[in-house]
């Protein structure tokens, strides 16, 4: 059962400004993808989209987990990571810790907590083990 990720004519913005206009974008099992562009982009507009913090004005956000499409759009974040859905930010302290913590800290809620006593735990060590060893490191200020 794979996994995927699909954004499909995404508008989003704050009040009357229109951050994304018709974003489409999709993620398949077993792809990595990378959001590049300076800021003001929309980069993070996308991601809070897609996590539920910041609502679509239109579009679709579906995600296929463990053969099941759920539609993201209009779930609250804690209901999207309770799907095993998790952004990690890369500032606010993140980026000086280790690569456990920021896997560990991805998912704090009480369905997270739930997941991780059946054994998703055992998930975030096999992708602990997984990333290069550089991946997730502390950086220099």
């Amino acid at each position: 059962m794979g996994n995927s990720l699909r954004v499909e004519g995404l508008c989003a913005g704050y009040g009357a400004v229109q951050v994304l206009d018709r974003i489409s974008l999709s993620v398949n099992d077993g792809e990595t993808v990378t959001l590049l562009g300076t800021n003001g982009n929309g980069k993070s507009t996308l991601m809070k989209c897609i996590m539920g913090i910041v609502p679509p004005s239109a579009g679709r956000i579906s995600a296929i987990v463990d053969g099941v499409e759920h539609d993201l759009a209009g779930r609250a974040p804690e209901q999207i990571v309770d799907l095993g859905i998790v952004l990690v930010p890369e500032g606010g302290g993140f980026s000086r810790g280790s690569r456990w913590r920021k896997i560990s800290c991805s998912g704090l809620t009480a369905g997270a907590r739930a997941r991780r006593s059946q054994g998703t735990s055992s998930s975030a060590s096999r992708l602990f083990r997984a990333l290069p060893s550089g991946a997730g490191s502390s950086r220099a200020a």
